[in-house]
């Protein structure tokens, strides 16, 4: 592995590739993807994977929900992985690789029954190349796989069944359970606030619109 690169450096590579003015109620939850980015790029056990990358994508999308100009949620994202010498275009590929395979029924199964020596079914080899068992963990693997069973369960208002599947399919991936309980309970609770907090910047604007 190459030399560390500190969080201070990377956050300077951010603003240098992306010279824009941040909105305040932003800035903090793209610090904490560049601090996170960054820590795992300095960890030799950490590869790019299939459920990181949903994980990112999906999860950045939600709590940038709102931003403008909406064009410059990729650009953001971009530049957050390149000054964390993450490759963007391989998270993107990782990330439509993992909803092709969602949109199959039998993908629960699929990472269930994952073996990479034994699984020789289409989802199985397909899983070969975006799933890394055993993976450097991060709180995206975690979140990556409750949005896709979330999604699978659409029209399922039980969020427990869903959070005990997705732990269930975490543990056979060979990640820590209460680990990924603690961080699947707090992103649910940020998403909670995130959405108050838009509601309310919302109010906002439009009584300042009612008083001109």
């Amino acid at each position: 592995m190459g030399e560390r690169k500190t969080v201070s450096a990377s956050k300077g590579l951010f603003h240098k590739d992306f010279p824009f003015v941040i909105p305040s109620i932003y800035r903090k939850v793209i610090d904490e993807y560049l601090v996170e980015l960054n820590l795992l790029s300095n960890q030799s056990s950490f590869k790019i994977d299939g459920l990181f990358s949903y994980g990112l994508i999906k999860s950045f999308d939600i709590f940038t929900n709102g931003y403008e100009p909406a064009t410059h949620k990729g650009k953001i994202l971009d530049s957050l992985c390149k000054s964390c010498d993450i490759e963007y275009s391989l998270i993107e590929r990782y990330s439509n690789a993992i909803i092709t395979i969602s949109k199959n029924d039998s993908f629960k199964n699929a990472i269930a029954q994952y073996d990479s020596n034994e699984n020789k079914s289409i989802e199985g080899l397909l899983l070969k190349d975006i799933l890394n068992k055993g993976n450097y963990y991060s709180r995206l693997h975690s979140i990556g796989l409750y949005e896709i069973i979330r999604i699978e369960h659409e029209g399922d208002s039980d969020q427990e069944e869903i959070i005990k599947s997705t732990l269930k399919l975490l543990v056979n991936l060979g990640y820590c359970e209460s680990r990924a309980d603690k961080d699947l309970t707090l992103y649910r609770s940020n998403i909670k606030r995130i959405k108050e907090a838009m509601e309310l910047i919302k109010i906002t604007v439009e009584e300042s619109k009612r008083k001109q």
